[in-house]
């Protein structure tokens, strides 16, 4: 096998991903009863496949197909799975970039360096607090019990104060910096779970004309003027992108998702009255790829976003998505280790057609920028 030339390793790899989508199609009609011979036929499969693409990105060395030790293989297939995503879902992510069919979802963990963490900041005010429960660092309970103890309005306008107060911000000059970055592709609309306006302070700075929309989801909001009131004629484009506060921003603390009872009735609203999200921003959530950055795909945020509001919407017409996030610590036991939290949330999410990317969100912002700045040279 040393001696196959590039167009050999190129067929394999369409008979692999031909007889990985069959294998698919099998698993999608048992659901959660498929059998675990199939499942380790697609590990098996898709293992191979991250060899195969291996060696055709120059990661590796032809001679890498031939029998080596058992360690050895184990250990470049699990480099080779955990780094990044297939040749074929690159492509089709850049293609979809470029053609202005892609809408990211913005994430905490693009703000890290200039936000503390969510947990942190439950942490402090479970201690300000006296917080009375062992999960002092879960910010939605916490912010629930916040909310019960002084007042239903008190987290939400603490949270906003204290994120207005902070001087850091993001180093837009920075090339890899996530919202620099994304400010800088074609897309008309952005998606943000986070209360800062980094993305709109990104866009301005990339030359931009953004609008920043907030999520009308109660009676306290519901008057907020916006873009897609009929009659406003303000015109969707890349030039004049949309920034969608799903979950509220600063400015307007009273449309903040923030206590494990926002949460709830959020989902509730949006549920009852699909309006609620503008018809622009649904039709970029079922006609368009969903880009998740800064996620991780276990936490509560992600689960709301993706299970509660995602998943309610139309699924025929929806496209690839791509999740990124930071690869789980396994749980506490010998006999459990990272591949198999990160086997599990593949076949979680596999019938959902999302693709993993496993690394942080700056890792991946950096390999995006080097493929798409390859992408649109060659297309020039």
């Amino acid at each position: 096998m040393a001696g196959r030339n590039i167009a050999s390793i190129q067929r394999q790899l369409t008979i692999c991903y031909r007889n990985l989508d069959e294998l698919e199609e099998r698993r999608a009609k048992f659901g959660i009863n498929a059998p675990i011979d199939l499942i380790n036929q697609i590990h098996d499969l898709r293992d191979e496949i991250a060899q195969l693409e291996a060696v055709l990105a120059g990661h590796d060395k032809p001679e890498a197909l031939s029998p080596e030790s058992a360690s050895t293989v184990d250990a470049r297939r699990q480099q080779a799975a955990i780094e990044t995503l297939s040749e074929r879902d690159w492509d089709s992510l850049l293609r979809r970039i470029k053609d202005g069919n892609c809408t990211p979802f913005i994430g905490p963990e693009v703000c890290q360096d200039v936000i503390p963490r969510g947990s942190d900041i439950a942490r402090a005010w479970a201690e300000e607090h006296v917080y009375p429960l062992s999960d002092a660092d879960n910010l939605p309970r916490v912010a629930q019990f916040l909310a019960t103890s002084r007042d239903p309005a008190f987290p939400a306008e603490s949270l906003a104060g204290y994120l207005q107060g902070l001087e850091a911000r993001p180093n837009f000059r920075d090339g890899n910096e996530p919202h620099s970055f994304l400010a800088s592709l074609p897309l008309p609309i952005y998606i943000t779970t986070n209360y800062d306006e980094f993305m709109v302070q990104a866009l301005k700075y990339r030359l931009r004309q953004p609008t920043q929309e907030v999520c009308r989801w109660n009676d306290y909001v519901r008057d907020i003027p916006s873009a897609f009131d009929p009659g406003a004629n303000v015109e969707v484009s890349p030039a004049n992108p949309v920034v969608f506060h799903l979950f509220g921003h600063t400015n307007v603390p009273e449309a903040m998702v923030l206590t494990e009872d926002d949460y709830l009735d959020f989902l509730v609203r949006v549920s009852r009255r699909p309006e609620i999200i503008p018809s622009p921003i649904q039709k970029a959530l079922v006609k368009s790829s969903l880009l998740f950055i800064g996620y991780q795909l276990h936490d509560f945020r992600f689960r709301v976003l993706f299970r509660g509001l995602i998943a309610s919407l139309e699924r025929s017409l929806r496209r690839t998505r791509v999740a990124v996030q930071i690869a789980p610590e396994p749980a506490a036991l010998d006999s459990i280790t990272e591949d198999h939290v990160r086997w599990y949330l593949e076949d979680y999410f596999a019938k959902d057609d999302v693709r993993v990317y496993w690394g942080n969100s700056f890792d991946f912002i950096s390999e995006l920028r080097q493929r798409w700045e390859d992408f649109i040279g060659h297309d020039a």
